[in-house]
């Protein structure tokens, strides 16, 4: 039976509803070596960041994918009072993101080693608590993979065949995509287990194209007031092409700045739902695919049935 992990446990991949697919609560690029919960206070983003999730319950949001991950201010137990809340799903990760914000120790192991530390939060929960990942973020760079990075892609992969979830990959252009591609299949991952991050990114559409026609998922996200034409021409050129059932959405928006006084300047998480959906209807988007879009596809991406 295919599960979806958030952190209040497992449901069904029906009850996700309209899913943001990529959004923050909270990071800090400190450094893996400085970053904890000594640097903020947990009832301080409790009350910044609940009125932002409840905004987007009054769009009939209903599930919340949190990309932050280990040692950027990962906090699960936040993420599962925010959940208990707003009466949102949230779903967190185990996987670990690129130089220079990992650990010291990611050098030294090997990507079994790494996997085994990613498997270990899937199977007894994170940080010490029963909360579980329901999916793996890693991170690369433009251009080809280095070492460091393919190393942890190879980590991701080994954990997704262990525990069934999705791998989802900041990624900054194709040809880091088709190097990630060509090493999950070399680990016998399924192009279909791994989702390209921030595909908007890659100007040459046709590539989104090809990366398409492999099975992986396109996330076009990072959506905001003055990005309209970036993401609308990609995600028409890949409908147009029948990939509609491939494509996930989101805003990449959040981001309670630890550090910063009063987290910064967050970013609302509704401008998909209020602004760039009704454009996507005045393109000749329809309704059906829309909902295809938000509703039907993440409860694809993010389904795993080993739990």
């Amino acid at each position: 039976m295919k599960r979806i992990i958030t952190v209040n446990g497992p449901i069904a991949p029906e009850e996700m509803g309209i899913t943001l697919s990529h959004e923050h609560i909270m990071v800090d690029f400190i450094g893996a070596a400085e970053s904890g919960k000594h640097r903020y206070s947990y009832n301080d983003v409790i009350e910044t960041m609940l009125p932002y999730l409840l905004e987007i319950k009054e769009y009939g949001v209903q599930t919340f994918i949190d990309c932050t991950p280990m040692y950027l201010a990962r906090d699960v137990e936040i993420l599962a009072k925010l959940s208990e809340l707003s009466g949102l799903h949230i779903i967190t990760n185990t996987g670990q993101y690129k130089e220079p914000y990992l650990p010291a120790q990611t050098s030294i192991l090997d990507p079994a080693e790494l996997a085994e530390q990613w498997i270990d939060e899937f199977v007894n929960g994170i940080d010490g608590t029963n909360i579980k990942p329901g999916f793996i973020k890693t991170a690369s760079n433009s251009g080809e993979l280095p070492p460091i990075q393919q190393k942890v892609i190879k980590a991701a992969a080994i954990t997704s065949i262990n525990t069934g979830l999705t791998i989802a990959t900041h990624t900054e252009d194709g040809v880091a995509a088709m190097q990630i591609l060509d090493i999950l299949d070399e680990t016998q991952v399924y192009p279909q287990k791994w989702i390209y991050v921030h595909a908007q990114l890659e100007e040459n559409h046709d590539i989104l194209i090809e990366i398409a026609k492999q099975g992986a998922w396109i996330e076009l996200d990072n959506i905001a007031m003055g990005t309209e034409e970036k993401h609308m021409l990609p995600l028409l050129k890949l409908l147009d092409a029948g990939y509609e059932k491939q494509i996930l959405l989101s805003q990449d928006s959040g981001w309670y700045n630890v550090g910063e006084v009063n987290g910064g300047n967050i970013r609302p998480y509704t401008y998909l739902m209020d602004r760039f959906i009704p454009m996507m209807e005045e393109r000749g988007v329809s309704r059906d695919i829309i909902d295809t879009i938000m509703i039907d596809n993440p409860s694809r991406a993010f389904a795993s049935y080993a739990y």
